[in-house]
């Protein structure tokens, strides 16, 4: 007999189940599910295993020369005496070995190649079975392609043979078949006797149209055509190797790890959900805050160009009030009173006149100033409750975990917490308050009285020295100790060139002015949303081992649905 039991359509199904399963054995240990695992374990075992042939028979009736004959091979020993009181399940083995697997059950492993498709399971005689009936019934009968019940020859009418028939249940009869065996004992007549004996006995016992042969171990062994298994040998092909039992068995396994993919996929299609929408709102969290940063830039820009402009704007009118302030007139008026009265002096105008300057220069820069702060506020604002947003669509979002225990999900929802809680503080007056504040540039501490109040101060503080410069400069005569007509005369003289160096002062701190302020508040802009990306690095992070560990086994997943659809469909076509 061909060691290849199974036909090639067989054999290619079975390769395939196989390899689909190994793969969902692989994809169960990704999913943390050992009890899947075991599982798939379970299946490809039952699918590598070999036919499982079962013969039960009485004491002597020639059941181990019947499965030696049968396979051309001395798989079941002959001549000792263990096999009349043990159950012995022969397989292959490149190693022999005899184990006690139970006080009632030894498994024996031979180097020989057949049994590498076939494992047989030699019971002890009818006889002595009915007692240890239940491993029998229970645990191989179930599972056997193909139950040999040997009966000998000259007398197939042993009642505990046929009780023990009894316990097999009426599904598992179908897979029992008659062998009489020793029929080389028996004259042609009384041979065809007793199988007609053995068919109605079977009847009997439920099973319809039974399969019954008559056999002569010792003729196969000489070489002798009409020793009875030729049929036999027809009848496995038919029956056994062409697949009928090994096709239930592949159909069995099949649509259970059909099951299992199915199974799986309410939770992979969450899986993937979650991660597309994690995916989503990392992606829009960064979309906005590119917006909110190109926002705040703009609103930096617009800052800095109306604080320029008002700058500009009181460095007009400043000029202007300079040019009417050094007429001629008012400076010798000036200068004589201020003899008799310091108050009314030209220094004291000098000083006035810086003052005012302080004062609305200040004044009006500091109005810009928190205007400009307020709006930019509002937008970092509207940014955080945007973000919020996102993080509060997200976070009651879940898989069933019935089937999927992946570590990385387990910090996903603490991951989205402690983010959204960064947020909410930042989000808070206090929050924005220590964002908007600095201790290293002595920046306002408030929004009130002008986030950008110091750099206005700071550009102050340099416009009212360049008014003072430019006037002393001009007018340093005064201190000289000359005539107050001198010195008048002095003023008036160099009166055009005084307003422009003063002039000429106020428009080169213009430019000073702007980059200052622009390089100030633009540090700021850097500081907040290198704050604002530091909170998020959290769940950025956690996004990208999500996708290490999750895409990985979507792609595993959709592999084993596309590998079973093509699979199951070869199955229907070469198994029908």
């Amino acid at each position: 007999m061909s060691s290849q039991i199974l036909d090639q359509d067989l054999q290619d199904c079975r390769q395939g189940l196989n390899e689909l399963l190994q793969s969902l054995q692989q994809l169960s240990s990704h999913l943390n599910n050992r009890r899947l695992q075991e599982t798939v374990e379970g299946l490809r075992k039952n699918i590598a295993e070999p036919f499982l042939f079962v013969v039960v028979g009485e004491v002597k009736a020639g059941k181990s020369s019947f499965v030696n004959a049968l396979l051309a091979a001395e798989v079941c020993p002959t001549d000792i005496e263990p096999c009349t009181d043990s159950i012995q399940q022969i397989v292959y083995s490149e190693n022999q070995f005899v184990t006690q697997i139970e006080p009632s059950l030894r498994k024996i492993g031979l180097p020989i190649e057949i049994l590498k498709e076939i494992s047989i399971v030699d019971t002890p005689g009818t006889n002595t079975l009915v007692a240890k009936h239940q491993m029998i019934t229970e645990t191989y009968i179930p599972n056997s392609d193909l139950t040999f019940f040997v009966l000998f020859a000259k007398n197939p009418y042993q009642k505990s043979a046929w009780d023990f028939l009894d316990f097999v249940s009426a599904e598992w009869r179908k897979k029992v078949v008659f062998i009489l065996q020793q029929a080389d004992l028996l004259k042609p007549a009384d041979l065809q006797t007793n199988l007609e004996r053995v068919k109605e006995y079977a009847s009997l016992k439920q099973i319809k149209s039974p399969m019954i042969f008559a056999t002569s171990a010792e003729r196969e062994l000489q070489g002798d055509p009409d020793s009875g298994f030729v049929p036999v040998r027809d009848y496995i092909k038919q029956m056994v190797a062409s697949g009928e039992g090994y096709k239930n068995k592949l159909h069995s396994v099949g649509s259970t790890t059909q099951k299992i993919i199915d199974a799986l996929a309410e939770d992979v299609a969450a899986l993937q959900v979650q991660l597309e929408a994690d995916r989503k709102t990392v992606a829009s969290i960064k979309q906005k805050i590119d917006s909110g940063r190109s926002r705040s830039r703009y609103e930096v820009d617009n800052l800095a160009e109306r604080l320029v402009g008002r700058y500009d704007s009181l460095a007009s009118r400043i000029k202007r009030e300079f040019r009417q302030s050094l007429s001629v007139f008012t400076v010798i008026r000036r200068s004589f009173v201020g003899l008799f009265n310091k108050e009314a002096s030209l220094q004291t105008w000098i000083n006035n006149f810086q003052a005012k300057c302080e004062r609305d220069l200040k004044g009006s820069l500091e109005e810009v100033s928190n205007e400009g702060a307020q709006h930019f506020v509002d937008g970092i604002r509207q940014l955080l409750e945007g973000l919020t947003q996102e993080l509060n669509s997200i976070q009651n979002s879940y898989i069933p975990n019935n089937m999927i225990s992946i570590k990385v999900l387990e910090r996903r929802q603490e991951v989205i917490e402690s983010v959204r809680a960064k947020v909410n503080r930042l989000f808070s007056e206090e929050g924005l308050l220590d964002m908007l504040s600095t201790n290293a540039d002595n920046m306002a501490t408030g929004i009130v009285g002008g986030a950008f109040a110091a750099v206005a101060g700071a550009v102050l503080h340099i416009v009212q020295f360049t008014v003072a410069e430019a006037i002393l400069d001009a007018i340093g005569i005064a201190f000289a100790g000359i005539g107050i007509v001198v010195f008048a005369v002095g003023i008036v003289w160099q009166r055009n060139q005084i307003i422009q160096r003063f002039e000429q002062a106020l428009d080169d701190e213009k430019d000073g002015f702007k980059i200052e302020v622009t390089q100030r508040l633009n540090e700021k802009l850097s500081l907040i949303y290198e704050e604002v990306e530091r909170i998020f690095v959290q769940f950025y992070d956690y996004e990208e081992r999500e996708e290490q560990e999750i895409g990985p086994i979507l792609a595993e997943y959709q592999t084993i649905q596309a590998d079973a659809k093509a699979l199951f469909s070869q199955m229907a076509t070469r198994l029908s």
